[in-house]
């Protein structure tokens, strides 16, 4: 909690005691540290990687969600990009009573994803086997080796086999995006029969409507704009964080003052975290950084409309449009991360081509800004 008391420290100073080097910016330092000390005091509540689930019981457990389950929720979308609240592993019923004829679910113990599908399958009596992810969705966990044959068993050896079916086969409805991680013959070979299931838990509803349930290995995955805007918070949080970062960087060595530069950089950060995931289908090229690249050219051609129009120095209109394209840059290279289109190989070789070029962006912005700062 440093970052917090650290900015509330110099809020404080800066007002009570009338430092001439916060000077008008201790009423946003108070306002941001109280911001900050809030969101660290909360992620204390958060789950911790790698802890150790005591000994569970042998037996099902009905899975109720109250309100507080659905804040978490939100909690867990608001954090997207760290690991926040989760679902202990192992076997739920969400009918009143445990029916071993009912859908077997088997889903990560991210919260979000527990809470979004049992929503869609309480109504059906559904049973969810929640295997231990280590608080990651479907997708990243079966990229990373937690969405996997051995967590699958590992948590179907805590039941009875005759608890689970009375059939000769086990059926397993998998979600799709999981079945990077899994192998199907091992499974086979266990008498588990795994049925692919949707990739979305929006089609869980017409999906368990219908058996018998057949493999959905026809879906597509499609990345619109409701998707992209579910996936738009998360990354404004992280690229406006960064953004006060550099603007806190910046009101500790420029002299005198000037509140009108830093706050600038939050706001052109907050700007191109928002436009990269509306205009992503339609920004040029098929690189998630050349995308990145044509946005903060696109952006530099606002600014310089404004500089124009005398709105902006053309001192300013230098650091400005060369910030645009570093953070527009590193915006398309993080969202990598968050597209549902990503592939992780071409992503590794575009992040090892960009990234320097990420870096000396970066660098040719400061270098304007302190030689521009130089000669004013």
């Amino acid at each position: 909690m440093g970052l917090g008391v650290g900015l509330l420290s110099l809020g404080v100073g800066g007002w009570w005691l009338g430092l001439a080097a916060i000077g008008g910016y201790a009423p946003a330092l108070l306002a941001l540290g109280l911001m900050v000390l809030g969101s660290e005091a909360l992620q204390l509540t958060f789950y911790r990687a790698g802890t150790a689930w005591p000994p569970g019981t042998d037996k099902p457990r009905q899975l109720e969600l109250g309100w507080t389950d659905a804040v978490k929720a939100f909690i867990c979308w608001a954090y997207g990009f760290r690991r926040s609240y989760v679902v202990e592993p192992g076997l739920y019923h969400l009918g009143p009573h445990y029916d071993r004829e009912a859908p077997l679910l088997v889903t990560a113990n991210y919260h979000l994803t527990v809470f979004l599908i049992a929503r869609r399958a309480r109504r059906f009596g559904a049973r969810l086997l929640v295997i231990d992810t280590d608080g990651i969705n479907v997708w990243c966990a079966a990229s990373k080796g937690r969405f996997s044959n051995t967590r699958v068993h590992e948590q179907l050896d805590r039941y009875d086999r005759g608890l689970l079916t009375d059939d000769k086969w086990l059926r397993l409805i998998l979600p799709k995006f999981g079945f990077s991680g899994v192998d199907l013959r091992r499974l086979r070979a266990a008498k588990i029969r795994p049925i692919v299931g949707p990739l979305y838990a929006k089609y869980l509803d017409t999906y368990l409507a219908n058996p018998p349930y057949r493999d959905r290995d026809a879906d597509r995955v499609v990345f619109g704009l409701q998707m992209r805007l579910f996936s738009w918070w998360p990354g404004l949080f992280q690229f406006v964080f960064y953004g006060l970062v550099i603007a806190l960087v910046w009101i500790a060595v420029e002299r005198p003052a000037d509140p009108t530069g830093p706050a600038a950089v939050v706001v052109l950060s907050a700007f191109l975290g928002t436009a990269y995931p509306i205009l992503f289908p339609w920004l040029p090229g098929a690189r998630f950084a050349v995308k990145g690249l044509w946005l903060g050219a696109f952006t530099s051609l606002g600014l310089a409309a404004l500089s124009a129009a005398q709105l902006l120095g053309h001192a300013q209109l230098i650091v400005a449009s060369l910030y645009a394209l570093a953070m527009a840059l590193f915006v398309g290279l993080s969202y990598t991360g968050n597209s549902a289109v990503s592939n992780y190989t071409l992503v590794r070789k575009e992040i090892a081509r960009f990234l320097p070029l990420n870096l000396v962006l970066f660098l040719a912005a400061l270098v304007a800004l302190i030689t521009t700062r130089t000669l004013s």
